[in-house]
C-alpha cells in the first residue's frame, strides 16, 4: 500500500511503517507537480483549497481509494471530486482546546475581563458590577465533539445547558436539556455557542430573524465557521443591544480585510481562528489518521468518516 502525505514528517512516517513494514510513505506537497503514471492508495490531504494537483490525483478512477483530511472540517474540501472514495477527517482532535476557549470567553464576559483590570488607583476600590456564571444558561447549537466537551465544563460551573442538534440523540448526558427548535434554544439563553458544521443548512443560521428570537443581551460565541453568521445582521443586533457581545474566533472571510468593522466594534471580541491551538496539536491531528491506516488495512470501522450527503 502506498500512502501520500503533504509534508515531511518522520514521526508520522515512522508510525505508519510500524503498522506494516510493507507500506510505502511518500511526500507530495499540496502544490507539487504530479509525476507521470502516478499511483497511490491513500492520500493525506490538507483540506483548505481546491488545487490542480488534487484534481489530477483523483482524475484516475483507480487512483486513491481513501482520502483523509488533515483537519477537523471539510467545508472547504472539493467534495464533488471525491466520487465514491472514502473520505475521513481528524474530527474531534481540536475539541478540547476549543471547549476551553469557549469557557474562557464565557468567564471573561461575566467577569468583565480585561475591562475590570486596573493600571492605576481606581475611583472606588472594592467596587464592581461583575456577572456570575453559575445559574446562567448556555445554549449549544450543535452537540458533536466540541459541544459535548463545552457542556461538561459548563455544567461543572453550575450552568444550565440547552442543546439543539440536527441528529437525534438517544441518550443525552445528565444535565443537558435537548430542544427541538432554535427559538427554544435561544429564548432564555445567556451564552449561545455555535458549534455546528458549515453546511447549506447552517449558512447564515444567525440572521436578522433568528437574532430577534434571542434573549435580549445575549452573548454569542462562534467556534464553528464564520458562514454561520450573517455579519451585517450581527452588527445591527450589536448596535441595538439585542446582542451584548460577540466572541468570534471565526469570521467570513478569513482573513478579514483591513478596516473591517469587526476589528473595532466595542461589542466584539475577535481572535484569528486560534481556539484550536494547544501543545502537540500536530500529533493530535495525526493520531486519527494513523489509527485509520491500521483500520483500513484490517477492514475495520474508521474514525471521522464524512457523510458525503450531509457534507460533514
Amino acid at each position: 500500500m502506498r500512502v501520500i502525505i503533504p509534508f515531511p514528517s518522520p514521526d508520522i512516517e515512522q508510525q505508519i511503517k510500524q503498522i506494516d513494514a510493507s507500506i510505502t510513505v511518500d511526500v507530495l506537497g499540496p502544490y507539487d507537480p504530479v509525476p507521470d503514471n502516478f499511483h497511490a492508495d491513500v492520500l493525506l490531504a490538507i483540506g483548505v483549497d481546491r488545487t490542480d494537483q488534487l484534481s489530477q490525483l483523483l482524475a484516475e478512477p483507480n487512483n486513491i481509494r481513501w482520502i483523509h483530511v488533515f483537519g477537523t472540517g471539510v467545508d472547504s474540501f472539493p467534495m464533488d471530486e471525491v466520487g465514491d472514495r472514502l473520505l475521513t477527517c481528524s474530527r474531534g482532535a481540536h475539541a478540547l482546546p476549543i471547549a476551553e476557549w469557549v469557557m474562557a470567553m464565557v468567564l471573561a464576559y461575566e467577569k468583565r475581563l480585561p475591562q475590570s483590570w486596573i493600571n492605576q488607583v481606581p475611583e472606588n476600590w472594592h467596587s464592581a458590577e461583575l456577572g456570575q456564571v453559575s445559574g446562567k444558561t448556555l445554549g449549544l447549537l450543535g452537540f458533536g465533539c466540541i459541544g459535548s466537551l463545552v457542556a461538561e465544563r459548563a455544567l461543572a460551573f453550575g450552568m444550565k445547558v440547552k442543546a439543539l442538534t440536527r441528529n437525534a440523540h438517544s441518550d443525552w448526558p445528565k444535565g443537558i436539556e435537548p430542544v427541538s427548535s432554535f427559538e427554544q434554544l435561544v429564548n432564555e439563553t445567556d451564552h449561545l455557542v455555535l458549534a455546528a458544521p458549515a453546511t447549506a443548512a447552517t449558512h447564515h443560521i444567525i440572521n436578522a430573524a433568528s437574532l430577534a428570537q434571542c434573549k435580549q443581551g445575549i452573548h454569542i460565541v462562534n467556534v464553528a465557521r464564520g458562514s454561520l453568521i450573517d455579519q451585517d445582521a450581527l452588527k445591527a443586533a450589536l448596535d441595538s443591544g439585542q446582542v451584548s457581545r460577540a466572541s468570534l474566533d471565526v469570521v467570513d472571510p478569513e482573513p478579514l480585510p483591513e478596516g473591517h468593522w469587526l476589528f473595532s466594534h466595542e461589542g466584539v471580541s475577535l481572535s484569528p481562528h486560534i481556539s484550536w491551538s494547544a501543545p502537540h496539536m500536530l500529533e493530535k491531528l495525526a493520531e486519527p489518521f494513523v489509527n485509520n491506516v491500521r483500520a483500513f488495512l484490517n477492514d475495520a470501522p474508521m474514525h471521522g468518516v464524512v457523510d458525503m450527503k450531509e457534507g460533514y
